[in-house]
């Protein structure tokens, strides 16, 4: 292979005639810090280098970098219900220099959902090209890292199937909260998730089920089946582990770090206390809980929707997980 893409990397997709190819990001040694993946990529293409000289190539190129760089073999897969604590999660293992993390990236999603642009598309060439893409964004930029760590979006629970067949043997876990607490959150704030058209209902359920029902019990609704997913992941998938938001952020450096193959040094123990003192979203900002906010705020409707919706999956859970 004559083209090398060190300090590079994948962010977006474009389709031609049925196949993926990608946009390339110049990022150096920049590590991937900021909350979520999008937000170092809003960044990064304002660089005066990244204004003036991005580039696209066809997929197969990700296929030949693959070969010639694997980069940094996965260490954890990270699903979650929505606003649990996942990005607590990743904020403490990005505050470590040995780690990589990726955080929702939307090339990332888009690949994923692949099916849509590429129908004809064999599921074994669709793993190749997760695995390529995971390889091309999980490359080590300093030097030190020896960890990858991949949080999905929540709906990606779904596609759990897809994305253990591309990676059978990497550890995941699932993290989930009080349903009413998460749907508060996303009725205060809708996640893509809830959000009508966001997502195509033939990706998550029969179009049929959910049309004309009200905002509040589309969000329970669709939260719902995220949470019954996980039921479905973690009773027949070997690698899982559950972890409830009240055992945060103690469980990042305790089980979670076991269970992820993460030794951590007195050092990297403080840095992340650190990270945990402030908001995952907002990391200017001194960590308050807001779970008794939520509670409060829950109107009797929201308490019946959360109790009839997502209730009976997350119990099932905290069964599963104990």
């Amino acid at each position: 292979m004559s083209l090398r893409f060190d300090g590079w990397i994948p962010f977006r997709l474009f389709w031609q005639g049925g196949q993926p190819g990608v946009e390339w990001l110049y990022l150096g040694s920049r590590r991937l810090t900021e909350p979520f993946f999008e937000a170092t990529v809003q960044i990064a293409v304002q660089t005066p280098f990244n204004s003036l000289l991005r580039f696209r190539t066809p997929i197969e190129v990700l296929a030949d970098w693959y070969r010639a760089s694997p980069g940094l073999t996965p260490s954890g897969f990270l699903f979650h219900l929505s606003r649990c604590g996942s990005t607590l999660i990743t904020q403490m293992l990005a505050a470590l220099p040995q780690c990589v993390v990726l955080s929702e990236p939307g090339v990332l999603d888009r690949m994923i959902r692949s099916h849509a642009r590429a129908p004809h598309a064999a599921e074994a060439q669709r793993t190749d090209w997760l695995r390529w893409l995971v390889s091309a964004l999980g490359q080590p930029r300093t030097g030190e890292e020896r960890h990858l760590f991949v949080k999905f979006e929540p709906r990606h629970i779904l596609d759990f199937r897809f994305i253990r067949t591309a990676f059978p043997n990497v550890p995941w876990a699932f993290v989930y909260r009080d349903p009413v607490e998460v749907l508060v959150s996303n009725l205060r704030k809708p996640s893509a998730l809830v959000t009508r058209g966001m997502y195509g209902l033939d990706a998550v359920a029969p179009e049929a089920e959910l049309e004309g029902v009200a905002d509040d019990e589309y969000a329970a609704r669709m939260l719902g089946m995220v949470a019954e997913a996980a039921v479905a992941s973690a009773s027949t998938c070997r690698g899982g582990l559950l972890v409830e938001y009240r055992e945060l952020p103690a469980a990042v450096w305790g089980r979670l770090a076991g269970h992820f193959g993460l030794a951590l040094t007195p050092g990297d123990l403080e840095k992340m206390r650190q990270a945990a003192a402030f908001d995952a979203k907002q990391p200017t900002r001194r960590f308050e809980s807001d779970s008794q906010a939520k509670q409060c705020f829950a109107s009797e409707q929201v308490r019946c929707l959360a109790e009839r919706w997502i209730r009976p999956p997350c119990r099932a859970l905290d069964e599963l997980r104990y």
